[in-house]
């Protein structure tokens, strides 16, 4: 089946088996960095992507789904504000994702900011989709407050 979708600001037009997921597209079609080749599907938490600004497990998306869809994954995302944001965050907090699991928690809390998430609660139940246990659950929870005081002061003087 043929699939149009935009990841990573390029709009492409691929030829996929329907059901393969998203993480191995970005694997073996667009040779992402970012995606890590040991998930395969384990649920490891190590695929994240933004699935229009919406953090999901690349490994369960199917082809199918991403039509007509915009795709971000850490290449991109690097090269934004919004990136500079939980940058500033993580380094407030004294507190980082290891190497094997940064994009990934990079793009929840960047899911989590962007929605503004503030409630404790909501927090830890994204941060469930990681199973590395590389950060206090509480230096999660400050580095998306503290990113989102960020953000918001740094739209505030712009307006």
């Amino acid at each position: 089946m043929k699939v149009d979708c935009i990841i990573d600001g390029k709009t492409l037009s691929l030829s996929l088996n329907s059901n393969k997921p998203l993480s191995m597209i970005l694997m073996e079609n667009i040779h992402n960095e970012s995606i890590k080749s040991c998930c395969n599907g384990r649920f490891c938490g190590k695929c994240v992507v933004l699935l229009e600004g919406k953090a999901v497990l690349s490994c369960l998306v199917p082809a199918f789904e991403i039509r007509g869809k915009n795709i971000v994954t850490l290449e991109s995302f690097q090269t934004t504000k919004d990136y500079q944001d939980i940058e500033k965050a993580y380094s407030i907090v004294k507190a980082s994702p290891c190497p094997s699991c940064f994009a990934s928690r990079t793009l929840l809390i960047q899911s989590l900011v962007s929605m503004n998430e503030k409630d404790e609660n909501d927090i830890k139940k994204e941060m469930e989709l990681m199973d590395c246990n590389c950060m206090d659950t509480e230096d999660i929870i400050k580095v998306v407050q503290v990113a989102i005081e960020i953000r918001r002061r740094r739209r505030a003087r712009r307006s």
